[in-house]
């Protein structure tokens, strides 16, 4: 079996994610998703971590893709929402290796969220071009603690998840 491994992500630098976060705040009062898009666009990879809670989160990840090899498994650290210097995002990048549906395993160490340290989920990639997957650990749903998205644009994945 061949098995790919990832272990450097892309971290976000503090700089970028400010900027990010200023773009959005001043584009949701416009109601103009296409530069809010363009704007996250730069900054996420393909399968992107999400830290929404106010420390921070330490866990593994794994990916099997459509044929069931392993297209990620590391373990991440992701700063919290309040830190200083870091952005509270963890990306990865060349994941996609095929169309297809997709199995993601994500445990936290040391953190529960109502109840909840896991994410065990089917996912669909339709374009390994253009799609891209966001985890946000501590969503404000709180029916959903650990969310999955996938989309094709930063706007996408803040709507619902229809398959899983």
């Amino acid at each position: 079996m061949n098995q790919n491994t990832h272990s450097s992500p892309e971290f976000i630098t503090r700089r970028r994610a400010i900027a990010i976060g200023a773009s959005a705040a001043v584009v949701s009062t416009a109601g103009c998703s296409t530069v809010l898009d363009a704007v996250g666009n730069q900054v996420f990879e393909e399968v992107n971590l999400l830290n929404q809670l106010n420390h921070e989160v330490t866990g593994s990840i794994e990916i099997v893709d459509p044929d069931g090899e392993t297209v990620l498994d590391t373990s991440f650290d992701v700063p919290s929402t309040e830190s200083d210097g870091d952005s509270n995002i963890v990306a990865y990048a060349d994941v996609w290796t095929t169309t297809g549906e997709y199995q993601v395993d994500l445990e936290l160490a040391d953190t529960e969220i109502s109840g909840t340290s896991q994410l065990n989920q089917r996912f669909s990639i339709t374009s390994t071009e253009e799609e891209l997957v966001a985890i946000s650990i501590g969503s404000s749903d709180e029916s959903e603690p650990i969310a999955l998205r996938v989309g094709e644009s930063f706007s996408d994945l803040g709507q619902t998840n229809e398959t899983g």
